[in-house]
C-alpha cells in the first residue's frame, strides 16, 4: 500500500478495524482506508475481521450506487488486508438526530435515497445486517442538497438464501441492539426483510429522536423487540402524515412475513401515497381517549386479501426519552445558498428575522397547553399483545381536510413578531397635567416653599487654563482614536471587497497590491471563525498582484517565518501555496521542511511542492528521503519524487540516480522506498534491481519487489511479476504477488484485454478466481471480458465462482444498457 497511498490520520475505529484518511498518489485524491487492527491480543479477532473485510470488498465490488459508499481498491500488505473507499465529508445520521429530529420535507429525501440504496443492494441479495444511524451518513452537494450514503457493509453477507446470524467468540450478536430485528436475537435464518425492520427503526428514530424499542439494559431492549413493545409513531410525533406513520410501522412488524416484501415494494408504496395525498391527515402526537378514538380506514394492498383488523389493548410501554424537536437540515455554515425549495424558504424567513414555528405552532387548531400535557401523560404498561404493528400502506383515498400551507404559518409568525411592542409607561395622573404646578410632597401632601436662587460664582483664569489644557489633550486622543478607527475601517473595506471578489461564481483572480495582500495574510491568523478563515484562503489562492508584489514569495515567507497556530500554517502551505503551484517557492519550502520542528508543517511543505516540482528538484527531495528520521516526512518525500518521475521527460536518468542511491542505502526502509520509486521510472537497471530482490533470502526484500512490480512503468515489469507468480511456492508470497498483478491490471490503460488474459491464466486458487472476477466488474464492458466471464460460468467447479461470474455479467450488461440509452440521446 505504501507505494500508492499516504496515510494521514485515523478518522474512526470500531471493534474489528480502523479507518484512516489517506492520499491516493496515483489519482491525486483523498480516500479512506479501512484495515484490521493489528494490535489485538485475541488472535480470533484479527482473523474474523480479515474475513469480514475481504467479504465486504467482494460484496461491493460490483455494486456502484450514489447512495452507497464507493469501493476503489482492495489489497493486502505487510500489515494485513485493506480496502480503499471514497472519503466522505459530512455527519452521521446519529449526529444529526442528536441536534433535532427530521422535518417531513427532509425525511422524504432521507427515506427515498436510503431505499434506493437498499434496492441496489438487494438486487445482489446483499444483506447489510447492521443498519443504524451511525452507518448512514449525510454529505452535502454544492447545490445545497444533502446526499445519503450507507457505509460499513463489513457485516453484510452475499447470499441468495437465508443464512444464520454470525456471532462473535463471546456469543454476542454483532450490530446495535436498538435497530436489530427479533430474528437476529433468536439466531434464526435472516434474509432481506431483516434490513427492512432495521431501516424502519432508523426512520422511527429520525422522526422522534427516540428508539422504538428501548430499555434500561440490553436485556430489556432485547425483550422489547421480542415482545413487540413499541408506541405507535403517530402517538409520539405530531405534524406528519398518518399514512407515513402506518408505512413506517409496517416495517416494524414482529414477523418478517408481515413486513414489506422488499425495499422496492416499500419505496413503491411510499411514492404512491405521497403523490395521492398532497394534503394528508396529520398525526396529533398523543392518543385520544379510548371512548372518543375514531377508527381510521384500514390500509389494503390492491388485489390482496384484506387483513382483518386486530384490536389491541396494549398501552405504550416505551419510555419517550429525548424526542428532539424537528429541525430543518441546512448546508454547513459557509456554504452557498441552497437552490432547493425547502432551504430557500427557511433562509428567506431567517433573513426577515421571522421566528420559526415549533411543531406545536405549525399544527392547525393547536390544543391548549394544559390539555396537551394531560394527553402526553404516560399510561401504565400492560401485557404485550401479539398484534401486527402496521399493515402495508398502499395508495388510498382518505377524506381529510386540506392542511394549511406554510405561507399562513410564516405570516402568523411575522405578525406575532410585529406585535411585540416597547413597554408602555404608566398613565399620568390628573395632577401631572401641569408639571410646573405639581410641587407636592407625596408624604405630607403639603406644598413646599420654593428654594432661594443660588448665587453664581465667577470662574478664575487658572481654572479656565486647566480646562483648555484638558480639552486639548482630549482632542489629541480623540484624533488618534478616530484616525486609527478610520484606518481599520479602510482595511475592513478592502478586506470585504477581496472576499466578495473571491466568492463570486467562476472567480479566478482577486486583485491585490502589497497592502491588500498583507491584510489577507494578517486576517488568516486573526479572524476568529473557521468559515471566515476559509474565505481568506480562497482569496489568497486567487490573489493576483496589480503592482510589482511577488505574491507567492510573500505568502511563503509569511507562512514559514511568522508565529501562528500550526493548523493555520499547514493550510497556508498546503491549501494555498500547493494550489498556486509556483516552482519559485520550492526552495523556501524545502529550507523550512528540513529546519522546522513542526512535523505537520514540514509534511505540508513537502506535499505542497508535489504538483510543481520538476526534475531539477529531484535530488533535493531524494536527499530528504535518505536523511530524514521522520517516517511521515519520508513518505511525503517519496510521494513528491513519484510525481516528478510521472511527469519527467527523461525517467531513465532519474532511474540511474535512484539505483545509485539504493546501493548506498543501509536502512531497509529507505531501500524499499527507493525500490518503489525505481519501479515508476522503469528501464533496464530497474528490472535488474527488482529481479535481484526477488531472489533475496529476506522476505521483506521479496515483498518490496513484488509491490514495486505492481506499479511498474510499463508492461515489462508486469511480465516479470506473472512469471514470478507461476514459480512461487510460498502460498503467502504467491498471494501477495497475485494481488500486486491484479492492482496493475486494474490501473492499466492500454492493452487491457492482453493484461487481463495473461492474469486469468495464473488464477488457480479459489480466492484468485473470485478476485479476478471482481476486478472484471470494473472493466468497461467488451466482448472479450464477457467471453472470459462466460468461461468461468461454463468451466467453474465452484458454485461461488459461477454465481459471482453470473452476477458480474448482469452488472456489465446493465452498464451497456445505460450507455446505449445515453448514446441514443
Amino acid at each position: 500500500m505504501e507505494e500508492r497511498y499516504e496515510i494521514k490520520n485515523k478518522i474512526g475505529q470500531g471493534g474489528l478495524g480502523a479507518v484512516y484518511r489517506a492520499h491516493d498518489i496515483r489519482m491525486n485524491r483523498e480516500v479512506a482506508i479501512k484495515r484490521i487492527l493489528a494490535s489485538s491480543q485475541d488472535s480470533y479477532i484479527p482473523e474474523e475481521g480479515t474475513r469480514q473485510l475481504i467479504k465486504e470488498a467482494g460484496a461491493l465490488a460490483s455494486l456502484q450506487h450514489p447512495n452507497i459508499v464507493t469501493i476503489y481498491d482492495v489489497g493486502t500488505d505487510e500489515d494485513g488486508p485493506f480496502v480503499v473507499m471514497e472519503l466522505l465529508t459530512g455527519d452521521t445520521l446519529e449526529g444529526i438526530i442528536s441536534q433535532g429530529s427530521f422535518t417531513w420535507q427532509d425525511f422524504r429525501q432521507l427515506a427515498m435515497q436510503t431505499l434506493e440504496a437498499l434496492i441496489a443492494a438487494q438486487e445482489l441479495h446483499l444483506v447489510h445486517r447492521d443498519l443504524k444511524p451511525s452507518n448512514i451518513m449525510l454529505t452535502w452537494l454544492p447545490s445545497g442538497k444533502f446526499q445519503v450514503k450507507i457505509v460499513d457493509f463489513g457485516l453484510a453477507k452475499l447470499s441468495a438464501k437465508p443464512s444464520l446470524q454470525t456471532i462473535d467468540q463471546s456469543d454476542g450478536v454483532f450490530g446495535s441492539i436498538y435497530f436489530m430485528a427479533p430474528e437476529q436475537f433468536e439466531r434464526v435464518p435472516i434474509d432481506l426483510k431483516t434490513d427492512l425492520y432495521a431501516i424502519g427503526c432508523v426512520f422511527y428514530y429520525s422522526l422522534t429522536g427516540t428508539y422504538p424499542f428501548d430499555g434500561e439494559t440490553a436485556a430489556e431492549v432485547m425483550a422489547s423487540h421480542l415482545q413487540h413493545h413499541v408506541t405507535p409513531l403517530q402517538e409520539v410525533r405530531k405534524g406528519i402524515p398518518l399514512w407515513l406513520c402506518d408505512w413506517i410501522m409496517w416495517h416494524l412488524n414482529r414477523q418478517p412475513t408481515d413486513r414489506p416484501e422488499s425495499a422496492r415494494q416499500s419505496l413503491q408504496y411510499f411514492v404512491e401515497n405521497d403523490i395521492a395525498q398532497p394534503n394528508p391527515e396529520m398525526s396529533i402526537g398523543t392518543p385520544a381517549p379510548a371512548v372518543e378514538k375514531a377508527k381510521r380506514p384500514k390500509l389494503v394492498i390492491p388485489g390482496s386479501i384484506p387483513v382483518p383488523e386486530i384490536v389491541s389493548e396494549m398501552t405504550p410501554t416505551q419510555r419517550v426519552k429525548t424526542a428532539a424537536a424537528p429541525k430543518p437540515l441546512l448546508p454547513p455554515e459557509g456554504s452557498k445558498p441552497s437552490i432547493h425549495t425547502t432551504a430557500q424558504v427557511l433562509q428567506s424567513a431567517r433573513s426577515e428575522e421571522v421566528t420559526p414555528l415549533s411543531a406545536e405552532e405549525s399544527e392547525p387548531n393547536p390544543k391548549p397547553v394544559e390539555e396537551s400535557a394531560r394527553e402526553t401523560k404516560p399510561t401504565k404498561d400492560n401485557a404485550p399483545v401479539e398484534a401486527k404493528t402496521g399493515p402495508p400502506p398502499p395508495t388510498l383515498a382518505r377524506a381529510t381536510p386540506a392542511a394549511k400551507s406554510s405561507a399562513p404559518a410564516l405570516k402568523r409568525a411575522t405578525s406575532g413578531a410585529a406585535t411585540a411592542q416597547a413597554p408602555i409607561s404608566a398613565p399620568a395622573t390628573s395632577g401631572d397635567a401641569n408639571p410646573q404646578a405639581s410641587n407636592v410632597d407625596l408624604a405630607t401632601d403639603e406644598k413646599k416653599a420654593p428654594s432661594p436662587p443660588k448665587e453664581k460664582r465667577a470662574i478664575s483664569n487658572s481654572v479656565k487654563v486647566m480646562i483648555a489644557v484638558v480639552l486639548g489633550i482630549l482632542a489629541v486622543f480623540l484624533g488618534i482614536f478616530f484616525l486609527q478607527k478610520s484606518g481599520k475601517n479602510a482595511e475592513a473595506k478592502l478586506y470585504n471587497e477581496m472576499i466578495e471578489q473571491a466568492s463570486q461564481n467562476g472567480a479566478t483572480d482577486v486583485s491585490v497590491n502589497k497592502r491588500k495582500l498583507q491584510i489577507l495574510l494578517n486576517s488568516s491568523v486573526s479572524v476568529a471563525s473557521n468559515n471566515d478563515r476559509a474565505n481568506v484562503y480562497i482569496a489568497l489562492v486567487f490573489a493576483k498582484a496589480t503592482d510589482d508584489t511577488n505574491v507567492d514569495s510573500m505568502i511563503a515567507e509569511f507562512a514559514t517565518t511568522q508565529e501562528m497556530n500550526h493548523e493555520i500554517r499547514v493550510k497556508l502551505l498546503g491549501d494555498v501555496l500547493g494550489r498556486r503551484k509556483n516552482p519559485a517557492v520550492i526552495g523556501t519550502l524545502l529550507d523550512f521542511a528540513v529546519s522546522t520542528k513542526e512535523t505537520k508543517a514540514a509534511i505540508a511543505a513537502v506535499e505542497a511542492s508535489r504538483n510543481m516540482a520538476t526534475d531539477a528538484h529531484f535530488a533535493a527531495f531524494l536527499e530528504i528521503l535518505k536523511t530524514t528520521k521522520n517516517e511521515s516526512i519520508r513518505r511525503a518525500s517519496e510521494g513528491t519524487l513519484a510525481n516528478i518521475i510521472l511527469k519527467s521527460t527523461s525517467p531513465a536518468s532519474l532511474a540511474d540516480s535512484l539505483a545509485n542511491a539504493y546501493s548506498n542505502a543501509s536502512d531497509d526502509t529507505i531501500r524499499h522506498s527507493i525500490l518503489r520509486l525505481v519501479a515508476r521510472a522503469g528501464g533496464a537497471k530497474a528490472i535488474e534491481l527488482v529481479k535481484t530482490n526477488l531472489q533475496s533470502e529476506d522476505v521483506k526484500d521479496k515483498i518490496a519487489a513484488i509491490v514495486a512490480l505492481g506499479n511498474w512503468a510499463d508492461q515489462e515489469g508486469y511480465t516479470v511479476l506473472l512469471d514470478h507468480i507461476s514459480k512461487e511456492t510460498n502460498l503467502q508470497l504467491r498471494a501477495r504477488a497475485f494481488d500486486s498483478a491484479l492492482l496493475y491490471a486494474r490501473q492499466s490503460n492500454g492493452n487491457t484485454q492482453e493484461i487481463w488474459t495473461m492474469l486469468s491464466g495464473q488464477a488457480k486458487t479459489l480466492k484468485e478466481q473470485l478476485d479476478l472476477i471482481r476486478g472484471l466488474a470494473n472493466v468497461s464492458p467488451e466482448p472479450w471480458n464477457f467471453a472470459m466471464l462466460q468461461n468461468f460460468v461454463a468451466t467453474g467447479d465452484n458454485n461461488d465462482v459461477v454465481d459471482l461470474a453470473e452476477k458480474v455479467i448482469i452488472h456489465l450488461k446493465d452498464i451497456q444498457k445505460v450507455r446505449g440509452s445515453k448514446d441514443d440521446e
